[in-house]
């Protein structure tokens, strides 16, 4: 039963959050009005806002104006409700996640982002940081955060993506870094090959190699016990 909150409570998450992203890549006020077609205006029931459910019963469409919105969201909704899931045990880790999330939502939808977001919770992974690798710490700091800087000043990484790896430096050890480092690396170069476009928002791929290192420790902690 527990379970199936968590996973419930984690789709619900992921659902707001897209709607909150969606709103301000469209100018929208956050606290008026409640959720309703872009397309046609039309309130939303309550109903028509069940993650996953609703756009599978729906088939991706509006249900006033036939609009079609597309299956994508009830497969993030329901990947989000596994990921959220699976992270749940680590409160540090699926705060961090959430939070990166919204800020690829915002990427994807306009190349920018909210970064003050990150900021409180930033400080709180400094104060409460493990002191015994600080050492680690400041020597991966020493070394990606120069080469960062470089980047941005070539216009080559975006200013808002330092934050981001400040907290994977915070949050994991110098490997699981690493691996975050190298799988979002190699994602992006793969979406760039396949993209029509001569720049990516990148936050999507930290968080997408973040999640895959992550998790995969996680897998292999699991089978070796």
């Amino acid at each position: 039963m527990q379970t199936l909150l968590i996973i419930l409570f984690n789709a619900v998450l992921t659902s707001t959050i897209l709607c909150l992203a969606e709103r301000l890549n469209h100018n929208i006020p956050l606290g008026i009005k409640r959720s309703f077609c872009f397309r046609c205006q039309h309130q939303l029931s309550w109903y028509d806002l069940i993650p996953v459910i609703s756009a599978i019963l729906l088939h991706g469409h509006c249900r006033h104006c036939q609009f079609k919105f597309g299956m994508h969201y009830a497969h993030i909704e329901l990947l989000g409700a596994m990921i959220g899931w699976s992270l749940f045990s680590d409160i540090t880790v699926w705060i961090t996640a959430v939070l990166l999330f919204f800020l690829s939502c915002e990427d994807i939808y306009s190349h920018t982002i909210h970064i003050g977001v990150l900021y409180p919770w930033l400080i709180y992974l400094f104060m409460t940081s493990h002191f015994n690798q600080f050492e680690d710490k400041i020597t991966v700091f020493c070394l990606v955060i120069p080469v960062c800087l470089y980047l941005v000043y070539r216009h080559k990484l975006g200013f808002g993506d330092i934050p981001i790896l400040l907290c994977f430096i915070l949050i994991n050890d110098s490997l699981i870094f690493a691996y975050t480092l190298l799988i979002a690396t190699i994602l992006g170069f793969t979406g760039l090959l396949f993209a029509n476009q001569a720049r990516l928002p990148f936050v999507p791929y930290l968080l997408a190699g973040w999640l895959i290192a992550n998790l995969g420790e996680k897998a292999i902690t699991y089978f070796v016990k």
